[in-house]
């Protein structure tokens, strides 16, 4: 009976197998979106927003703005682990120490035997013939050496940011061979970066906030740029991100604009005072011709032009209405009549 049923459940896990590998393919195939960031040029921060204002202002800018976001995502992740070591420029070195690996491993350096031993022991001894943690605990200890207050220097924030950053360069370079002979990624050790770099970037934001000249020994010691992360809510998506790289073009396309409407403006000054000045004095010309043509027409239809300003009649009686009509013939429009 049990072999029976043990029969039928086989059966039919093979039948809702064979029925529904879809659902075990996936219905959509998988795209990774991430990509190697391998230009030196792409790990500066400001890169993709200098690249927006650079673009032409067509009819195809709004879809090259939705392209440089995309590129921009695909790049933030090998980014955030490699631009504060500028490990994009430096695939050979990774920023690791040069390490003399003719010297002593690290466990025997004190070993009072070994200096007066020969040169055969010695190389036994040494670097080159060690271990690859051997080589990793030189690099730790030369870059730990360039930035501690002592020897015994075991838990200060300077040692602590040393060590991450040895272990950060270390396992980048690991990454980097186990690359050129499989396309698979070593998970395990890319994990481990993350969280050493988001340590390091919390330990030197703490370090920056307590000494701040210590902070700035410690970063040009070991060669660190160190950026200013934004928040989650402040990271824009793609639309937002676009509509304001778009806002940043035109207002710097409006200033650009005025900027050469103002110089153009004082480029043309003294010629188009000089035009002005020049079409002043030849209306004042003309102005003083049409006047004496008046005159002159005035004087032939005998309008005489007195030099003397009238003054009008305060006391407005008959007789002296009377002198005034046989003086000058016609009554002055302000006079009242009496007729």
């Amino acid at each position: 009976m049990f072999l029976k049923k043990f029969r039928m459940n086989s059966l039919n896990f093979r039948r809702c197998l064979h029925n529904s590998a879809v659902i075990f393919r996936g219905r959509f195939p998988y795209y990774n979106p991430h990509k190697p960031l391998t230009d030196p040029v792409k790990q500066d921060p400001e890169y993709f927003e200098k690249a927006a204002r650079l673009l032409p202002m067509d009819d195809n800018y709004i879809d090259q703005l939705g392209k440089l976001y995309y590129e921009k995502v695909s790049y933030e992740r090998d980014a955030h682990l490699k631009i504060d070591d500028n490990l994009v420029a430096d695939q050979v070195k990774f920023g690791l120490p040069d390490i003399d690996r003719s010297a002593v491993r690290f466990p025997y350096k004190n070993v009072d035997m070994l200096s007066n031993a020969p040169e055969s022991v010695k190389r036994i001894f040494s670097v080159e013939l060690g271990a690859r943690k051997d080589l990793s605990t030189a690099w730790k200890q030369a870059l730990i050496e360039s930035v501690s207050h002592h020897s015994l220097d075991k838990s200060s924030t300077e040692m602590r940011i040393a060590w991450l950053t040895a272990m950060i360069r270390h396992y980048s370079l690991l990454v980097s061979d186990i690359s050129k002979w499989t396309t698979k990624k070593p998970t395990f050790l890319t994990h481990r970066i993350w969280l050493y770099v988001n340590h390091r970037r919390k330990l030197l934001r703490l370090l920056r906030e307590q000494n701040n000249e210590s902070f700035e020994r410690v970063i040009k010691a070991l060669k660190i740029a160190y950026h200013v992360q934004k928040q989650p809510e402040h990271v824009k998506t793609r639309k937002a991100w676009a509509e304001h790289q778009l806002r940043l073009r035109v207002e710097e396309e409006k200033e650009k604009r005025l900027t050469a409407l103002h110089q153009s403006y004082l480029e043309n000054r003294d010629k188009k005072v000089q035009e002005l000045d020049k079409r002043m004095e030849e209306l004042n010309e003309e102005t003083k011709k049409v006047q004496d043509r008046i005159k002159q027409i005035q004087t032939i239809e005998g309008v005489v032009d007195p030099k003397d300003k009238y003054e009008p009649s305060l006391i407005t009686e008959l007789t002296e209405y009377t002198i005034h009509r046989q003086l000058f013939y016609h009554p002055k429009p302000t006079m009242k009549h009496y007729d």
